[in-house]
Parts: structure tokens; C-alpha cells; sequence
């Protein structure tokens, strides 16, 4: 009879944990996420980093996060970006100050095998994809002509949960 009940109590605990795992998977409002690899020779200036997005994307708010993925070779403690709409011309690009290291140098991102290191920036502000933005670009906007210890860079958008300024997106 014990045997019973514990397989019983092991069973409904078991259940139970696998419905709160599932919802927790549920929960994730990732709509959109990919790095693209960059060359080992560095990141040169006029590179754009095209990220193509689905087309039932458009129209709606999302919160923008970059993750990056540099080398302990990237030799400054932050890196400025743009993030451009380049099939709606008249769109301003948002541009992304990431700081990577603190003011002593020791870096930000959570760091994996060997010298590299996960950072990840999720901006202040949503940002609204219109009809015409199927596409988003990335370029770096540093003085150097080409970057070095930047391996990879993505992009994550996420359904955005909180309040808009329509007034400010109509301006």
C-alpha cells in the first residue's frame, strides 16, 4: 500500500512540475532571434548586418535586444551602434550606446569557453516596425575602420508589454 501511494504522490509531483515547465516555455514572447557571425579579420565599417524579419512582424511594438559576442582582443569598454530601417527612408535610426566592461575593465557579458563573452542590451524604448520594415540593419559606428574581437552579433525582438506615447511615435 505505501508503494502505491508514493508511486501516486511521485506521479502527481512529476505532473505537476512538467505543467509548470510547459508554461514557463509558453511564456516566452520571443518573436524573432538571430546572431549573425562576423569575419575574424574584425568588423569593418562599412559592413551592414542585414537581419530579415517575417512579414506578420510589421506593425506592431517590440522590445529590441542585441546580444553581442566579443573576444577579451575588443579593445575598448564600450561600442556604439545604429540600428537602421533602411525600406522606410524617412525613419530616424535608433542608436545603441553599449557599455561592455565597467570602469575598471573587467567585462559585463557572462563569459563561455575560452576568452569569449555573451553581453546582451536591451533598449530603453520599443521600437514599432511599420508595413515597409521587413528588414533591419546594424552597423557600427566607431572610428575605427574595422573592429577587432567582435565574433558575432544578434537581434531579439520580443512582443512588447508595456504603454506607448502614440503622440511620440506619431511625430
Amino acid at each position: 500500500m505505501t508503494t502505491l501511494k508514493t508511486s501516486s504522490y511521485i506521479r502527481t509531483t512529476g505532473g505537476i512540475l512538467s505543467l509548470l515547465f510547459s508554461l514557463a516555455a509558453c511564456n516566452d514572447d520571443t518573436v524573432y532571434h538571430t546572431y549573425q557571425n562576423l569575419s575574424e579579420n574584425g568588423w569593418p565599417k562599412q559592413d551592414t548586418l542585414e537581419y530579415t524579419l517575417p512579414s506578420q512582424l510589421t506593425r506592431h511594438h517590440y522590445s529590441l535586444e542585441i546580444g553581442l559576442r566579443h573576444t577579451e582582443n575588443y579593445p575598448y569598454q564600450d561600442i556604439w551602434l545604429e540600428v537602421l530601417y533602411p525600406l522606410t527612408p524617412d525613419k530616424r535610426p535608433d542608436t545603441l550606446h553599449l557599455k561592455l566592461a565597467d570602469k575598471w575593465g573587467n567585462w559585463k557579458g557572462k563569459g563561455t569557453s575560452g576568452n569569449l563573452y555573451q553581453f546582451t542590451f536591451t533598449a530603453n524604448e520599443p521600437i514599432y516596425l511599420s508595413t515597409a520594415d521587413s528588414m533591419l540593419q546594424i552597423v557600427h559606428i566607431m572610428r575605427d575602420k574595422s573592429l577587432k574581437g567582435i565574433s558575432d552579433v544578434g537581434m531579439r525582438l520580443s512582443t512588447f508589454t508595456g504603454s506607448v506615447n502614440t503622440q511620440k511615435d506619431k511625430q
